[in-house]
């Protein structure tokens, strides 16, 4: 039990009772001069958050024009190499037993839709919390440790990737119905170039699921996963998916218990697309 806890990964974000945040408040961005893409950086993700629901945050949101981020947002406080991080197999859960069942669910009303589907679960391990039911033809997996990936009962083939070093996913185009990633975009400094992969290998009608919780390791995730809490974060994963490309508008659900706005329980948002008929 010991070394399950020690495998745990903190709660982060600036919301909830159990919220950490590394490195002290964060700073009110001054006002910025320059071009309009520099006014959406400094205000961005916060000012941009409208309504109070994970579904109205990128039901109401006004995109800026171009990508807001700026190359301080996916740093992280180590940048070693993830390999020495991932080196140690973590044959343990990282959100608790509601978000799972809760993922779990929503994974088995979706799943179907797609009829004997080829599903790729990327940043995965040794689970893939996928339904009992299989309605799925083949699950290709990608993440960072071998033995962890090995482990996984669900899949059928992986591959060894650091997608932090080699942002390419290595699939043909439009070959997979789903695809997948539970909690682990925050982990990604090139998440633009990811998703963008994501698409390519999603058949036209395709959806990607991504969905997070509130808990992280803050060593690696990104500046600005820590500097923001739940909504920002469906917002940050909706934009991805907005400028990636190829995509319909993203849609948020959130699926999270009761319990979880006392700090009891984890969130469970879910963001999602479907790729656009060609």
């Amino acid at each position: 039990a010991a070394e399950l806890l020690a495998a745990a990964p903190a709660v982060a974000g600036r919301r909830g009772r159990r919220s950490l945040r590394r490195g002290g408040s964060m700073a009110s961005p001054s006002s910025p001069r320059g071009s309009a893409s520099a006014v959406a950086r400094a205000a961005w993700p916060q000012s941009f958050v409208q309504g109070g629901s994970a579904e109205e945050v990128l039901q109401k949101v006004q995109w800026p024009q171009a990508w807001p981020y700026s190359a301080n947002d996916f740093t992280r406080q180590d940048e070693s190499d993830d390999l020495y991080f991932y080196n140690q197999p973590r044959l343990c859960t990282h959100v608790d037993d509601s978000f799972i069942g809760r993922l779990k669910t929503y994974y088995g009303r979706v799943f179907p839709q797609y009829p004997d589907a080829r599903i790729l679960d990327i940043c995965s391990s040794w689970i893939s919390h996928y339904p009992e039911e299989k309605t799925w033809s083949r699950v290709s997996i990608t993440g960072m440790n071998e033995y962890e990936l090995k482990e996984n009962k669900q899949a059928d083939d992986y591959t060894v990737r650091n997608l932090n070093v080699t942002p390419v996913l290595p699939y043909e185009d439009a070959s997979f119905d789903i695809v997948t990633c539970t909690v682990s975009m925050d982990y990604l400094n090139k998440p633009l170039e990811v998703t963008k992969e994501v698409v390519r290998v999603l058949k036209p009608g395709g959806t990607v699921i991504f969905s997070t919780s509130n808990r992280c390791f803050p060593s690696k995730a990104v500046n600005i996963w820590l500097k923001t809490g739940d909504m920002e974060h469906v917002l940050i994963y909706g934009s991805y998916l907005h400028y990636a490309g190829g995509l319909e508008p993203p849609e948020a659900v959130d699926l999270s218990p009761p319990m979880s706005r006392m700090g009891f329980a984890d969130p469970v948002l879910v963001i999602t697309a479907k790729k656009k008929a060609s």
